[in-house]
């Protein structure tokens, strides 16, 4: 007879590999066009969604549906993956056609989940229509009083035909956050490559009831409380949208959300409140790029209608290299006073293209410190879009624009001292309301093609526009069309970078290669010599007070950035570069004092009617020698 404790462990030994060894991820199939009930195998699908949303997925799992098959009702499937094993969902079988979950509006969304994470959908076609409008989605992922929940992919999707009613809780898709107790919000949410077509009221967005803060201000019930939780790594791409009720893509509470790459057009076709085409409201860092959106409707009595919108509580918001067309409420709509006691501030919009949008080209409605630059705006004949329609609570800096306005659209407030204009290419017809700008130019910028796409308004041979922009510090480094931009050196004007980006130097032989000082002057002390910090030669100037002097052609209003290397013979040399006669007071780089060469630079500005400046070399204190040399003068 066996002691007690040995069978128990022989007991335990025999139990522990079933009992203790998860399930492998399995596969499981859904055709709802089968004639029987079957066991999910791939020889024995499932039949109806009711299965499928009884049952509890494990991580790893993948549920297929059968190619173009209907499937009514809705899908729910319940269970989460994780990190290393996601729950997928797709199709399977032969041909191209997706299958189809069809809600019928006999559910609030066609595919629903519910606090829940680890989520793959792919390849699924997902509609919601009805008789009458309610509220109803296509896909709705939604966390209530959940934290965080992480890892959404849906990936070419294509959802239509849904009936919402107006209101914005009726999507395409939704990542919706609702609950007041639990801190919540997405993390990592990637929509690519999916159509959305034919729904009410918005097409594709984010939103949450974690939304108060003091930038968003008391509207939507907020009043004191702070509870904003942004949404994290969320990113749409590569998507279209068309035929939308009301909004097309608006990505709310986040922070660095991503939209990029999308074509939207025929927007704001139903709602008869205020909608625009891609746009955001409430977060951090947001950028909208690379998208094309045209013909946003504009409904009577409403104020928006536009491509784009950086609305109330937002932080330094980016659009980009965007393409905007035809759109009935104009190109752009800053919105930062339009909730009650709220502030947007740091917009930056650059390097977009906007052609025949209609209304007026910026709706500015409160912004603290926008940038707008390197744009190109094209107002056709015939046109009575206005640049710049202001109400109030808008501080923008325009700089480095085309605006061809060959229409009869004015300014509005935007000479007010909210608004700056600089390097500004104002043509074809000017009205009273142009604002001043004194680097302005008001000659035509030959663009390639008018009115012929995107490519047409490249700049031509021969532009003014051409390297007589202004430097902007952070610029994004590239044009609408991929070409790189300087950085510091003076860019083209508008979206289109046509001049080379390397600065050219205002300074003959200024590494003093050239065998001879020329044409460089001597006063006192100062000749070539062997010390170089490149090359075979340098000047070397001194002892005090030596020096060597450049008289250089510039222009007026302008600023230029000097800059070079320098060394001296002994301590207690001083060797300085800098510059006089432009118009400004005398100005110099700190001195070079070490035996060893080391790099310096000034920048000054030139006076309203100066076109020269001098140049020097000089040594300024001490008995030995100084070195100057691969001295460069830029137009920034």
């Amino acid at each position: 007879m066996r002691p007690l404790l040995a069978v128990l462990a022989l007991t335990t030994t025999l139990l522990t590999p079933a009992a203790a060894q998860a399930a492998a991820p399995a596969t499981y199939h859904l055709d709802c066009s089968a004639t029987a009930a079957g066991d999910g195998s791939a020889a024995s699908p499932w039949r109806d969604l009711a299965t499928v949303n009884a049952r509890t997925f494990a991580p790893g799992d993948t549920l297929v549906l059968r190619r173009g098959v209907t499937c009514t009702g809705q899908l729910h499937p319940l269970g989460s993956g994780t990190a290393a094993a996601p729950i997928t969902v797709a199709a399977y079988g032969t041909g191209t056609a997706r299958p189809v979950v069809a809600a019928a509006g006999t559910a609030y969304a066609a595919f629903y989940l519910r606090n829940q994470q680890y989520w793959e959908i792919r390849d699924l076609e997902l509609t919601n229509d009805a008789p009458t409008a309610a509220e109803r989605n296509g896909l709705l992922v939604e966390l209530t009083d959940y934290g965080t929940g992480h890892h959404y992919v849906v990936d070419d999707v294509y959802v239509h035909h849904v009936r919402g009613n107006d209101d914005k809780a009726s999507n395409g898709i939704q990542f919706r956050v609702t609950g007041t107790t639990t801190p919540t919000n997405f993390d990592d949410v990637l929509v690519q490559n999916s159509e959305i077509f034919h729904v009410d009221r918005e097409g594709l967005t984010t939103r949450s009831t974690w939304m108060c803060r003091p930038t968003y201000g008391t509207g939507d019930g907020c009043g004191t409380k702070q509870n904003w939780v942004a949404n994290t790594r969320v990113v749409f791409q590569d998507n279209v949208l068309h035929d939308i009720g009301g909004d097309g893509v608006v990505l709310r509470v986040s922070d660095h959300g991503l939209v990029q790459r999308n074509l939207a057009y025929d927007i704001a076709m139903r709602s008869p409140g205020n909608n625009a085409g891609l746009w955001t409201i409430n977060s951090d860092y947001p950028t909208f790029q690379f998208n094309e959106v045209h013909h946003v409707r504009r409904q009577p009595g409403t104020n928006d209608g536009t491509a784009f919108d950086s609305d109330y509580g937002n932080l330094n918001a980016l659009f980009q290299y965007n393409y905007s067309h035809d759109n009935e409420g104009g190109f752009m709509l800053f919105c930062g006073a339009c909730g009650a006691g709220s502030s947007s501030t740091g917009t930056v919009v650059r390097y977009n293209l906007s052609v025949a949008d209609k209304s007026r080209i910026l709706y500015a409605v409160g912004e603290k410190n926008a940038q707008i630059h390197n744009n190109t705006f094209l107002l056709p004949a015939g046109s009575s879009t206005a640049i710049v329609q202001d109400s109030g609570n808008t501080k923008v800096a325009f700089t480095n624009n085309i605006v061809s306005n060959l229409g009869s659209g004015g300014y509005g407030s935007s000479a007010s001292s909210a608004y700056t204009w600089k390097s500004t290419v104002f043509s074809g017809n000017h009205p009273a309301s142009e604002p001043a700008d004194a680097t302005k130019i008001t000659a035509d910028p030959k663009l390639v093609a008018p009115g012929t796409g995107p490519d047409g308004l490249k700049l031509g041979t021969g532009s003014p526009a051409r390297g007589a922009g202004t430097v902007v510090a952070g610029n994004g480094g590239r044009d609408y069309f991929g070409g790189a931009v300087p950085t510091d050196c003076r860019p083209d004007i508008g979206a289109h970078q046509a001049s080379p980006t390397t600065c050219a130097n205002l300074l003959a032989n200024g590494g003093f290669e050239a065998g001879t000082l020329a044409p460089w002057t001597v006063y006192n002390r100062g000749q070539l010599d062997p010390a170089a910090h490149s090359g075979t030669s340098g000047a070397r100037v001194g002892a005090y007070p030596g020096s060597v002097e450049q008289v250089v052609t510039v222009q007026p209003n302008r600023t230029y950035t000097l800059a070079g290397w320098g060394k001296v013979s002994a301590t207690g040399t001083q060797v300085v570069i800098g510059v006089k006669s432009y118009g400004g007071t005398e100005t110099r780089a700190p001195a070079f004092t070490t035996t060893s060469w080391a790099s310096g630079g000034v920048a000054f500005s030139t006076g309203a009617t100066n076109t020269t400046a001098v140049v020097y070399c000089y040594a300024r204190v001490g008995t030995g020698y100084g070195y100057c040399d691969d001295l460069t003068l830029v137009a920034t």
